[in-house]
């Protein structure tokens, strides 16, 4: 009989690494998650007064090793929200310590017209928080490393059964847990401290940005699987049953009575 107490923290570690997984290669193709960002940035596009139907803007949606580009829209005008119709045009390629240039990530041949005064601050706030995002990267590969380090070493202990892994399982957990939950907190300062700071030196510029909440809910969950099992597997280790059901002694026999 299978004991859900002993692969429990490898069935959380499985989970979490699909998930976190989801979270770091996001965007890293055309249409593959894009969804799934830590961030948006909406900036007007210059031809947005030719638009009969509702104001054209132009999308960059930030993830943690690249972006994504595209347009919105066409938008109906009674749409609640004029953001939810994005079509992706292409995305950079992938590189474990990205930063988001939003200056750089305009084509050339791109002119945002009148209606766009770009406030030279967005740029310089990206550029003060560069060293954060990409910290949050590598923390995330480290992360992904650790937790795919634990399913490692479970499939080595299925074909040696003999071999003592629990403590290399719970050190692989415990980084993992670290690792992503720091890269947790610094996603959820970027997703809200930073996307304020963007909306407030962007306003009176149509330029705005909205957080991901799909990868904040994704990365949390990934923590919060990390860390049941980092505990199931400590007590696994270490924690033994008080109480240990002993075997009935034998009765005694008749001569034994009988002496």
């Amino acid at each position: 009989m299978v004991n859900l107490k002993s692969i429990f923290p490898t069935i959380t570690a499985f989970i979490a690494f699909i998930i976190t997984l989801c979270c770091v290669f996001a965007g890293t193709q055309k249409n593959m998650l894009d969804s799934v960002n830590l961030l948006t940035l909406y900036t007007p596009e210059g031809n947005s007064s030719s638009s009969s139907t509702s104001p054209a803007h132009t999308f960059y949606s930030v993830h943690v090793m690249s972006y994504c580009q595209g347009t919105l829209g066409p938008v109906d005008p009674s749409a609640t929200d004029l953001y939810s119709s994005r079509n992706v045009t292409d995305c950079s390629k992938r590189t474990i310590l990205f930063a988001f240039n939003p200056t750089a990530a305009w084509s050339e041949n791109i002119t945002h017209g009148p209606d766009l005064e770009w406030p030279r601050v967005i740029s310089d706030d990206f550029h003060a928080f560069r060293m954060t995002s990409r910290a949050m990267a590598v923390l995330y590969i480290i992360g992904v490393g650790a937790v795919g380090s634990v399913l490692l070493v479970n499939a080595v202990s299925m074909a040696i059964s003999r071999a003592q892994y629990g403590v290399f399982e719970f050190g692989f957990l415990v980084l993992g847990a670290l690792s992503i939950s720091i890269a947790s907190i610094i996603a959820t300062v970027l997703a809200f401290e930073f996307v304020a700071l963007i909306n407030a030196h962007g306003e009176g510029s149509n330029v705005a940005a909205r957080y991901g909440d799909k990868f904040l809910g994704m990365t949390w969950a990934s923590t919060g699987l990390l860390l049941v099992g980092s505990l199931v597997s400590f007590m696994n280790m270490f924690v033994r049953d008080e109480y240990v059901l002993e075997e009935p002694a034998p009765a005694p026999s008749k001569d034994e009575e009988e002496g």
